[in-house]
């Protein structure tokens, strides 16, 4: 009877054993336990937080605003030493998420971003069992900075050398894309030959449809085409010089109703060569007042960029009309101001009530003839810090085609330069290329 019963003591003690482990390791939550639980004891784990080896889908996650669709989620992937079946996942202090080692022998997950404020971010991996970091990584949320880049096509009368240096900056940022403020007054030019307007018509189109350019309205008061719309030709009211052109005539001097007219001839041009339906506008030598701003509301335009930082960028102008009437209209526009609706009494001031259904997009770069490609990446400096950003932000820079010169190429491609060093699509930064129009989905 005795042999029996230690028989069956020698039987039951290795039993009793491992229940009193199991049960200890279940009352401490240490690592180690289990037959399975593949992982090591949690005392290894104090060798740093650099077992796991994170790979992050970006660095930079942009916030949703209308415009831009922000990421719900981020696709994170990562290894650990082999012991290890499964590990928890989350970012900062926030929730964790159990992940187990894939048949590829990774962990997958997809952690949720779409609600995180802007700014710098930790992906962190955990052990599951001791809670103890394994390894993290960084990444940036943020909001977007948008970059416009436009052209103010005063006239058309250059040769292919101009329309080639702008095809090699094309070339030269694969990502641009370009709102052209095109002219009406193309199609009425005596100066321009039918040929060449074809040739030109061609060109513009070709940007549109291949690059996904956008084509706006670009207008000095040239007579040739002023007199079309049945509107007396303004000459005396100039910013520069009365040459009895037109060219330089002060946009604002035109009545509402004249204006009106002036831009239904515009959209009836467009239309009728097929350039579709416009919804942007900048007046030549900025010079758009209220009853601009009304007349292109009234003819269906959703956006002007006619406000500039006169003070600073236009002092060349300074013993011509064009300094003071941009300097007193646009008084308080900066290098940093953003889009607005303007207020009818001062359209450089924002309206809460929105009163004018036009979004107005200051020309805070100004264009190429005015700074260099020092100023253009300063400004974008001033815009973009190189952090995140808390809210959509606005950094526009440009030229005139009738005289981009090698120089001003140069200037642009440092300027562009800067830009593409932040650029979302290429995981650098919050700075993606759009049309003008497009910003009224942000600013609504």
């Amino acid at each position: 009877m005795t042999d029996l019963r230690s028989s069956a003591d020698a039987l039951l003690r290795p039993w009793t054993r491992r229940t009193l482990q199991l049960a200890a390791c279940w009352l401490a939550m240490t690592a180690g336990c289990g037959a399975d639980s593949g992982e090591p004891e949690s005392g290894s784990l104090d060798q740093g937080e650099n077992l796991a080896k994170i790979e992050l889908e970006r660095k930079w996650v942009l916030k949703s605003d209308g415009l831009t669709e922000g990421a719900q989620t981020l696709h994170v992937e990562f290894s650990l030493p082999s012991q290890y079946k499964s590990a928890r996942i989350g970012i900062g202090d926030g929730e964790r998420e159990t992940v187990a080692r894939g048949s590829d022998g990774r962990f997958v997950a997809e952690v949720p971003v779409a609600e995180l404020p802007p700014g710098e971010h930790r992906v962190v991996v955990q052990s599951k069992s001791s809670g103890k970091t394994l390894g993290s990584a960084t990444f940036n949320v943020s909001s977007a900075l948008y970059v416009v880049v436009s052209t103010d096509w005063d006239n058309t009368r250059m040769s292919d050398a101009y329309l080639a240096r702008m095809e090699m900056l094309r070339a030269n940022h694969p990502g641009l894309r370009v709102t052209q403020f095109f002219a009406p007054y193309h199609y009425t030019d005596p100066q321009v030959t039918t040929s060449r307007k074809q040739e030109i018509d061609t060109w513009i189109k070709q940007q549109r449809d291949e690059f996904g350019d956008e084509i706006g309205v670009h207008i000095h008061g040239w007579c040739h085409f002023v007199d079309t719309a049945g509107v007396p030709c303004k000459t005396a009211e100039s910013f520069y010089k009365d040459d009895g052109s037109g060219y330089t005539t002060i946009l604002a001097a035109y009545s509402e109703a004249d204006m009106t007219s002036i831009l239904e001839a515009s959209l009836a041009v467009y239309e009728e060569n097929g350039l579709g339906r416009p919804t942007s506008f900048r007046a030549g030598g900025w010079t758009a007042d209220v009853k601009v701003l009304r007349a292109l509301a009234a003819t269906g335009f959703t956006v002007d960029t006619s406000a500039v930082p006169a003070d600073t960028w236009l002092a060349s102008w300074k013993d011509y009309d064009l300094y003071s009437w941009t300097t007193t209209h646009w008084n308080g526009i900066t290098e940093t101001s953003q889009p607005y609706f303007p207020l009818e009494a001062n359209p450089a001031e924002a309206d809460p009530q929105r009163a004018l259904p036009i979004l107005e997009v200051p020309d805070n770069g100004v264009l190429v003839d005015y700074v260099t490609g020092a100023d253009m990446t300063m400004i974008y400096d001033l815009n973009h810090d190189g952090g995140t950003l808390e809210v959509p932000t606005l950094y526009q820079v440009g030229w005139h085609p009738p005289n981009f010169s090698g120089e001003y190429l140069d200037r642009m491609e440092q300027a562009l330069d800067h830009v593409d060093e932040h650029l979302y699509e290429a995981d650098l930064g919050p700075a993606v290329y759009v049309n003008i129009s497009e910003l009224t989905r942000v600013w609504r």
